[in-house]
């Protein structure tokens, strides 16, 4: 007879993930098959070749006009540097989510289908309460993918935010220049850049409708990367956390009488301890896959902070309209930064009270050998799971307040070399 928690399982990988879902499409746009048993590869590559040129001659164009106007002023080219990172960011993200693919393939699997609560061997013990039992992990469960889906779904919008106006500003500026200002009317590109071409006679090659479109597209792919691979870490870190208390839920009932017959509560706690194992296990998984490059995100973000930092002080000068739409993509960096620390914030907070809960049941009343297996959790969950960034530190909410305070710090040492 089938497990009823695996019975369970296969029901809530069943229903709709909304967040994961659009999860999954941005990495496929990238060329990055996160969900292969959903939709076929068969193209990925030619998509991730695609995606790499046209990221390439985007990120060439940026880095011509920043040529161009590198002795004017800081001012004029500091949105194409903004731009230039994040694209750049996003084409390593794209490298190195590909190299790790398989992993990456597993987690999402894992997490999306709860192979770590498969096979528990919990409900196959005679406990006199199964039902209600299941129902309570069944709770946990659906309230941790709701969270899931609405922090994803939140980020979602967010990022579509400057993704709307860079795709937008140059509609919106043709129709002010011609219908308002009235003395110029010609179509602008997306954002400062310099497109190379060549001039064949009258003709241009490629044509200024080509170089057009060529920038429109920067924004999307800057949204597949920045939300796909973000949120792919909020996903399997928010799941964890939810992995952790399912298990401080069962540590937690480990010695009631109600759920747990006394003869019964080593096999249980024994089931307790696996599923501890597969935790540790996951969250190795997921350390290894994303602690090179949050450290790359961190240092990048840093540094995208302190120029819109920059950029918004000399836009107060202007206007409030250009400090808004600065302030759109000011808040987005700032919330990619911040999901990645609070997301692992979680974990740790989770893995910490777990601790305590080993130590809290009333383990002084029962048997000997469920005692010396309390002694051992106790040792083995000392360590808190943490997720590191590239090994030097540990995400949490100290370290953003620290890329902040450090953004800040460069922000002030920006503004005073200019002001020299």
């Amino acid at each position: 007879m089938q497990d009823q928690l695996d019975q369970e399982l296969e029901r809530i990988d069943s229903m709709p993930k909304l967040g994961l879902l659009w999860v999954e499409y941005s990495a496929y746009a990238l060329g990055v098959n996160i969900a292969p048993r959903k939709r076929s590869s068969k193209y990925c590559r030619l998509t991730r070749i695609a995606v790499l040129i046209v990221n390439l001659s985007i990120i060439y164009s940026l880095i011509a006009f920043i040529m161009e106007n590198y002795m004017i002023s800081f001012e004029t080219y500091v949105e194409a540097v903004l731009l230039t990172f994040q694209l750049s960011v996003g084409v390593v993200k794209m490298f190195h989510f590909q190299n790790n693919v398989d992993s990456c393939t597993k987690l999402v699997f894992s997490t999306e289908t709860g192979q770590v609560l498969k096979s528990l061997g919990l409900f196959e013990l005679d406990l006199p309460k199964k039902q209600e039992l299941l129902r309570a992990l069944s709770l946990i469960l659906m309230d941790n993918w709701l969270i899931i889906d609405k922090q994803v779904m939140f980020f979602f919008k967010i990022v579509c935010m400057p993704v709307i106006y860079y795709t937008m500003r140059p509609y919106f500026q043709y129709m002010y220049d011609c219908y308002i200002v009235k003395e110029t009317c010609e179509m602008t590109l997306t954002y400062p850049a310099i497109v190379p071409y060549v001039q064949l006679g009258k003709f241009e090659f490629p044509s200024y409708v080509i170089r057009f479109f060529l920038l429109q597209s920067g924004p999307f792919w800057c949204f597949f990367a920045v939300f796909g691979f973000n949120s792919l870490f909020v996903v399997l870190t928010r799941y964890e956390s939810g992995l952790i208390k399912v298990l401080r839920f069962l540590v937690q009932n480990s010695t009631s009488d109600v759920l747990v017959p006394k003869h019964l509560r080593v096999k249980y706690l024994q089931c307790c301890v696996r599923l501890f194992s597969r935790i540790s296990n996951h969250h190795d998984q997921i350390e290894n896959l994303f602690k090179y490059i949050i450290l790359v995100q961190c240092s990048v973000s840093s540094i995208l902070i302190c120029m819109l930092l920059y950029k918004i002080s000399t836009v107060l000068e202007v206007g409030w309209v250009w400090m808004g739409m600065i302030m759109v993509y000011f808040v987005t960096i700032a919330l990619e930064i911040t999901l990645y620390n609070v997301s692992a914030q979680k974990v740790e907070t989770q893995s910490e009270l777990l601790f305590y809960d080993w130590y809290n049941c009333s383990w002084y009343n029962e048997t000997k050998e469920f005692k010396f297996i309390i002694k051992m959790m106790l040792l083995f969950s000392r360590r808190t799971l943490v997720l590191s960034v590239g090994g030097f530190t540990s995400l949490s909410h100290k370290f953003l307040v620290q890329v902040f305070r450090l953004s800040a710090n460069f922000f002030l040492l920006l503004r005073n070399m200019n002001n020299k």
